[in-house]
């Protein structure tokens, strides 16, 4: 079977945390961090590919990629899209919700 194929070469991933870290970096972390960004490049394509079907275009376009990445990490700035996102909740999500950050305050 063909290896697979990655975002990119592993010493460019080297080359780029060299770049924004002074600790030293092991062989097996840079492997991770490439399985890892692999896995997340291909999670914002296929989210992108949606986006843009949706819309009805043939082209995946930058404002796809802004809303894939965001569906993939769930990670945004956005205080509106949180807010929007909670209002979806049921009542039942919002109480697990709410146990949730209860336990984590007491854990922490």
């Amino acid at each position: 079977m063909p290896e697979a194929l990655s975002i990119t070469k592993p010493n460019t991933v080297e080359t780029f945390m060299k770049a924004n870290t002074d600790l030293r970096i092991a062989a097996d972390a840079l492997k991770e961090f490439q399985k890892q960004l692999d896995a997340l490049a291909l999670a914002i394509t296929k989210e992108a590919t949606k986006q843009a079907k949706a819309a009805g275009r043939t082209t995946i376009m930058a404002a796809d990629i802004k809303a894939a990445m965001t569906a993939v990490t769930g990670s945004t700035s956005d205080l509106p899209y949180l807010f929007r996102q909670l209002e979806k909740l049921t009542a039942k999500e919002t109480a697990d919700l709410s146990t949730l950050i209860q336990n984590w305050i007491t854990a922490h």
